[in-house]
């Protein structure tokens, strides 16, 4: 009989990671119902059986779930079954993941099985806080509002990632052009010179023997830099991987001028806006606190987030706990307090997250602002004085005696 791995909260929201022995997965969560577990995710003990297994492959890009969600809530909030819902997607869909995920869902749907449940399975295409918001939805049976608060957090998440790409995009060709004109510069232009200058004779001045030299370095040496490169990004990637890089990491981007801040309103936008619709979703807070701290990317975030859950659970209001944590913007903090004076935290967290995302893009705006001019001086200074040195040889030429 197989042993499968897990996480999961109890009913007053004590994190369990363990193991079991059960004929299915499908048993397994039959048997957390029984006891009052919901399941968090499931834990891959044999993490080198992952890169050749395709049990657990990503199927569903974030555009295709995103289309998968919307769809799914706008046909559950017209009126129609589950079962009809994921037959009218199976069928429609012009997506081949979405109509193949929908058909999935509907056989298992059909074999017995809940529709988290079976969202569990794949895991790598809906995450624990999904299937935990369908979860919820399924036993409060208010599963189309839940989809419909799932598909608005969805999009604005997409929303967000989308301008913080399209506003990197000029940004980055800016800066990738400067690069290559700088290496052709100095590894075909520059030798052409310096071969005319050797004919010629001419006592070039120090700055262009400078450039000279660093030129026949790039020239020979080329390849260092890609090879070089690509092994500082393996070494890189394997240590920030482990517990003590990712720590390390963490702390460094934490640190870092402007760039700290930015990520610190990121990921509490991230943790307000989830742990909001979590809890308008119907998910008690200690719950919601075990989900939420799964999506936190940064690790001393989340050590706060998991602080937070353990200081609930101990009877503390959750925005002093916040305001205790020292990471958290006073937005969020002061939102907290607000929703729980008034009886409405959910709402107001989320209020709290929409104006974290507001700050977000205008400190994004002004940041890129910076960095388009900043980046035509920094190339314009070095193309500038490539020009100059060579310029300043060459005006050496008319002094040469024929």
């Amino acid at each position: 009989m197989p042993r499968f791995h897990y996480e999961a909260v109890d009913k007053d929201g004590r994190r369990i990671v363990g193991s079991a022995e059960a004929p299915s997965k499908e048993a397994l969560l039959a048997s957390f119902r029984s006891h009052g577990l919901v399941l968090v995710k499931w834990l891959d003990q044999a993490r080198g059986r992952r890169f050749f297994s395709s049990s657990n492959k990503k199927r569903l890009k974030n555009k295709s779930l995103l289309a998968f969600t919307r769809d799914f809530a706008q046909l559950l909030g017209s009126g129609l079954s589950v079962d009809r819902t994921l037959d009218v997607i199976a069928s429609s869909a012009s997506d081949k993941s979405i109509a193949e995920t929908a058909k999935f869902l509907k056989d298992r749907l059909r074999q017995g099985q809940a529709l988290s449940d079976a969202m569990s399975t794949r895991s790598a295409d809906f995450n624990s806080l999904y299937v935990n918001m369908v979860r919820v939805g399924e036993m409060g049976g208010v599963l189309p509002q839940v989809m419909s608060k799932l598909e608005e957090f969805m999009r604005r998440s997409e929303d967000t990632r989308r301008f913080i790409i399209s506003s990197s995009i000029y940004p980055s060709i800016l800066i990738s052009v400067g690069i290559i004109s700088v290496f052709v510069i100095m590894g075909f232009v520059v030798p052409k010179f310096a071969g005319i200058f050797n004919d010629l004779g001419v006592d070039v001045p120090l700055s262009t023997r400078i450039l000279i030299t660093l030129s026949e370095i790039v020239k020979a040496w080329w390849w260092v830099v890609p090879a070089g490169g690509g092994a500082l990004f393996v070494f890189l990637q394997r240590f920030f991987k482990t517990a003590k890089g990712r720590q390390r990491l963490d702390t460094l981007m934490l640190k870092t001028p402007l760039f700290g801040q930015l990520i610190k309103e990121m990921e509490t936008s991230r943790f307000t806006r989830t742990l909001g619709t979590l809890i308008l979703s119907g998910v008690p807070l200690l719950k919601a606190l075990s989900i939420v701290k799964e999506i936190i990317g940064n690790q001393l975030i989340r050590k706060a987030v998991e602080n937070i859950h353990e200081s609930v659970r101990e009877g503390k209001r959750i925005s002093v706990v916040m305001g205790e944590q020292g990471v958290f913007p006073a937005i969020a903090v002061e939102m907290a307090a607000v929703g729980e004076e008034t009886g409405s935290i959910g709402e107001m967290l989320l209020k709290g997250s929409e104006e974290l995302e507001r700050k977000i893009q205008t400190r994004i705006k002004t940041y890129l602002s910076l960095l388009e001019p900043a980046a035509i001086l920094v190339m314009g200074i070095i193309i500038g004085g490539i020009v100059i040195s060579m310029l300043t040889a060459i005006f050496g030429i008319n002094e040469i005696q024929f």
